[in-house]
């Protein structure tokens, strides 16, 4: 089955050290945040200004794809983890989470490894009493931890490699099309 289509046919990955996503992949957004690429996306992106810009685009939007003439993925699944997937197959990023790596999920900016001391005001105590690690975001501010909701980003990134191993790149004409052989 077609789960997504590269409007060109090339070698992979795809070296694009800034992909833009639309506004509609908000959750991959910060998904390949988390997995260290440094993923460009607003909300308030619209199709005119996306026209334009010399980076790899993914997008969900078939009319955009069709009007734009520069390296364009359209994701034609609803699939979330299938998403992780054919981005990873693209553009070469591991399905591992490595904080030394990671960017914040929801800005884009350099996480720093701090100390308790650095976020006691910013955490719950009951976070502190069990975590000695965390990262604070330079730019917005944010804290993380790996707590337990790291258990399912682990089970989602290993579905994700289960269905990366199961995809297959093909060119036919001017594309490269995706297919998840189940």
């Amino acid at each position: 089955m077609e789960v997504a289509r590269l409007n060109l046919c090339a070698p992979l990955p795809i070296v694009d050290e800034e992909p833009i996503l639309d506004s509609m992949l908000g959750w991959l957004a910060r998904w390949l945040r988390m997995l260290g690429v440094h993923a460009i996306y607003s909300p308030s992106f619209n199709d005119e200004s996306l026209l334009s810009i010399n980076h790899l685009l993914i997008t969900r939007d078939r009319e955009l794809f069709r009007k734009r003439s520069l390296p364009t993925l359209l994701l034609e699944t609803p699939i979330h983890e299938e998403w992780l997937s054919i981005s990873s197959l693209i553009l070469g990023t591991q399905l591992v989470i490595n904080m030394d790596r990671s960017l914040c999920p929801i800005c884009g900016s350099k996480l720093v490894k701090v100390g308790r001391e650095a976020v006691v005001s910013k955490v719950p105590r009951s976070v502190l009493l069990r975590h000695d690690s965390f990262w604070l975001c330079t730019g917005c501010g944010k804290v993380y931890w790996v707590g337990s909701h790291h258990m399912r980003i682990g089970k989602e990134l290993e579905i994700a490699r289960y269905i990366l191993s199961r995809l297959k790149a093909s060119c036919v004409g001017n594309n490269l099309l995706i297919i998840h052989n189940n």
